[in-house]
């Protein structure tokens, strides 16, 4: 993430003037006091969704408090395809992280270079902007959501759970791996392939509870999943975790 250096000139000042300048600042109208400009940006990396209909990108925001947010928007454009998405700064005077996706409004968006652009326009009587530009490398989403609840099976000793996966056309599924555990106590792991072609699609995932574990309840369990696919030589996870997945009978 690239930060602004603000460098300033040290200046030394006679006590009296410094009082005087105090009493100047502080009998002036709120409006017209100094205040931290607002800033923004943006990361270096961003991630397209597997449809191809949107990039999403970190961006960090900031701008004094009992301002208004005229604009927090941020660009995309690439060769093939271009959009714009707005972020809901709040102006609190803290550094606020932000995950924002960008819908392809021209065209679609594609794997490689890209350029963003972030713009901020803040107003109270008066107007302030800030702004950032950075080239961006785009890399694939793997999308993985597991479901809320899994059924129990064979008594306990095994679980279903539905895990969907969303990857990019062109991309191959790996063996993934899906854990269920509850209390601790009971633990075990099932496998399954993703299938990379754009769309969403959803597996049944049985796992066995492992030998001297025990065996599931009805209850809540702690599930997490790592979705693997490559392209080409390079590995990219999906990952979702629920730490309050219900099984039911």
């Amino acid at each position: 993430m690239k930060r602004g250096i603000a460098r300033r000139r040290g200046r030394t000042f006679a006590l009296v003037g410094v009082l005087a300048l105090l009493a100047a600042w502080t009998a002036a109208p709120a409006e017209a006091r100094p205040s931290s400009p607002p800033t923004v940006d943006l990361g270096f990396s961003a991630l397209l969704a597997p449809d191809q209909g949107s990039i999403s990108l970190g961006v960090l925001a900031s701008c004094p408090t009992r301002w208004t947010v005229v604009e927090a928007v941020v660009t995309v454009r690439q060769a093939g395809g271009s959009g714009q998405a707005s972020f809901p700064l709040a102006c609190n005077g803290s550094l606020q992280p932000f995950r924002v996706t960008v819908p392809a409004t021209t065209g679609t968006f594609a794997l490689g270079a890209a350029q963003a652009d972030a713009s901020v326009v803040i107003k109270r009587g008066k107007t302030q902007r800030a702004t950032d530009s950075q080239a961006l490398q785009v890399d694939p989403e793997v999308v993985v959501e597991l479901a809320d609840s899994a059924r129990l099976l064979s008594g306990g000793t095994a679980v279903v759970l539905d895990v969907t996966v969303a990857c990019l056309a062109g991309m191959t599924g790996l063996a993934s791996n899906l854990n269920v555990s509850q209390s601790g106590l009971v633990s075990g792991n099932g496998t399954y392939t993703p299938i990379c072609d754009g769309t969403r699609h959803t597996f049944s995932v049985r796992v066995e509870a492992s030998q001297g574990t025990g065996v599931y309840q009805a209850g809540i369990a702690q599930a997490l999943t790592f979705a693997n696919v490559a392209l080409g030589d390079e590995v990219f996870l999906g990952i979702d975790d629920d730490g309050a997945l219900e099984l039911v009978p």
